[in-house]
């Protein structure tokens, strides 16, 4: 268990430490019209390759598969910060995404699998804590290796913790002896990724000023559809062979488990993305700076793991766990698009705190009670296919809200050297800003400097004040989903009982 905990430590901490280093990557490589694909390209591999990791880990057991998972992490982690472009960068973290969304669900399989249901929700949190100490340690180590050395080493330094981990791996994993005979839906595998992929590049189409782009859209959309019709067709016939098992879908708890948890990382991935954009990009803050808040947020994730893990087995106890969460997530949301992040420091690490806080009792109520509610032979799915719901949140999340930025924000046409600061590529790095501000000084156009710049920053501000709001939405969704799902009469028969 000590070699999967640190397995998930360092699985997180390589995708907190890119966080924080967006800005500095914009500002070297460009591209600010695909930034968010740096993450939900990263996502969408992790996001197919969740549920494909449980059919694995039944077939040839988890010693082979995180070892091969780790090993396209590596890999991956090698060539993306060897990136000399945007398109390359991107390319290599969508296949660190595979790696990832592999490790992650062996991890959580054998967290589910090894302890009894009375044990589940202890050791989750453990775990949890696990991922927290990465998203701790991450937004840190991001911030000062970035500024000292580059952000290529925020990937390089993870080679040697990488290989150190196949090595133990190896020597202490028993070998797995296939026990069943069951065949690998390959089918149903191509129909899947075809099915979230064509999904997902077609939200992220929508942002292009092209009529032809606006029509590979829809065809993108009529494909994904056309292809989940047939993706359930495929499993229907192929039943025990199956991907994914549907006969869980006449759960509720299964259903609403699945959509709370898609709502959940949506509104999660609001703070570790485009936080950091609004810190470094539109106030100026050092990258050490911005990884304070994020630290914050991780800190409250660890205080709230650890409170909230002793009582989520309690039935009675898991609606209103959940509601705590999902309802300070919305309520920091709204105070973040409304105040436009124009607050104090300290106010910020606070709002920070409180969604940290209530982002791990939501997500400690989207995993333990759907656990224990479904059949005990069907864990294995049950929990890869909740990690998916999680992932496919993240990259559903990061392309839509990318989405809502760009909508947000005002094109502007401008002669050079005017062009320049309003690229949002630019202005996420002071020294780029110094390069422009003598290109004005050349062209005798330095008195509309300081002006040009404060408005590209409030443009790029008024599109990031609506990814807030938009999170802030996501969570409502995420309360109405828990009511829907958990008993309602346990929290009224509480407070009833407090009443009285």
């Amino acid at each position: 268990m000590i070699i999967l905990l640190f397995c998930l430590f360092i699985v997180t901490i390589n995708q907190t430490i890119v966080s924080i280093a967006g800005p500095s990557i914009l500002a070297d490589l460009g591209g600010f019209k695909y930034y968010s694909w740096i993450f939900s390209g990263t996502a969408l591999t992790a996001a197919i390759c969740s549920p494909i990791t449980g059919k694995l880990y039944e077939l040839y057991g988890a010693k082979k598969i995180i070892i091969s998972f780790l090993l396209i992490f590596t890999v991956a982690i090698l060539f993306c910060g060897l990136s000399n472009s945007m398109f390359s960068l991107i390319v290599f973290r969508t296949l660190q995404g595979a790696g990832i969304g592999g490790v992650y669900g062996i991890i959580w399989i054998m967290t589910a699998s090894l302890w009894n249901p009375n044990e589940r929700g202890k050791w989750v949190g453990i775990a949890t804590a696990s991922f927290t100490v990465g998203t701790m340690v991450g937004p840190i180590m991001g911030g000062y290796i970035s500024e000292i050395i580059g952000w290529r080493w925020i990937f390089f330094f993870n080679l040697p913790l990488s290989l150190i981990l196949m090595t133990a791996i190896f020597i202490v994993f028993p070998n797995h002896e296939k026990t069943i005979s069951r065949k690998f839906d390959y089918k149903g595998t191509i129909v899947f990724i075809f099915f979230v992929s064509s999904f997902l590049i077609g939200i992220s189409n929508i942002v292009q000023d092209n009529s032809y782009i606006y029509i590979n859209s829809i065809i993108l959309f009529l494909a994904s559809f056309g292809s989940l019709g047939l993706f359930i067709y495929i499993e229907n016939k192929e039943k025990e062979n199956a991907l994914i098992d549907l006969s869980l879908f006449k759960y509720k708890f299964f259903i609403g488990g699945s959509l709370g948890s898609v709502f959940l990382v949506s509104a999660f991935v609001t703070w570790s993305v485009f936080l950091p954009l609004s810190l470094v990009t539109v106030y100026g803050y050092s990258l050490s700076q911005a990884s304070i808040p994020l630290m914050t947020y991780a800190i409250g994730i660890a205080l709230g793991s650890s409170f909230f893990g002793f009582f989520i087995s309690h039935e009675k106890l898991q609606l209103p766990i959940s509601l705590i969460g999902f309802t300070l997530t919305a309520i920091a949301f709204l105070i973040s698009g409304y105040t436009y992040l124009d607050i104090s420091f300290n106010l910020l690490l606070i709002i920070a705190f409180v969604v940290g806080f209530g982002f791990s009792g939501t997500i400690a109520a989207y995993i333990v009670p759907i656990q224990n509610k479904l059949p005990e032979n069907k864990i294995g799915v049950v929990t890869t296919w909740l990690q998916f719901s999680r992932i496919f949140g993240n990259a559903f999340g990061t392309a839509i809200l990318g989405v809502i930025l760009l909508l947000n924000m005002t094109t502007y046409n401008f002669e050079p050297p005017r062009e320049y600061i309003y690229n949002p590529d630019n202005i996420s790095s002071i020294d780029k800003i110094e390069e422009i501000k003598e290109k004005y000084m050349a062209s005798d156009k330095i008195e509309l400097f300081n002006k040009d710049l404060q408005s590209s920053r409030e443009n790029l501000n008024n599109g990031l004040r609506y990814v807030y709001f938009s999170a802030s939405i996501a969570a409502v969704f995420g309360i109405i989903i828990s009511i829907l799902m958990f008993p309602k009469f346990e929290l009224l028969g509480i407070l009833i009982r407090k009443k009285s």
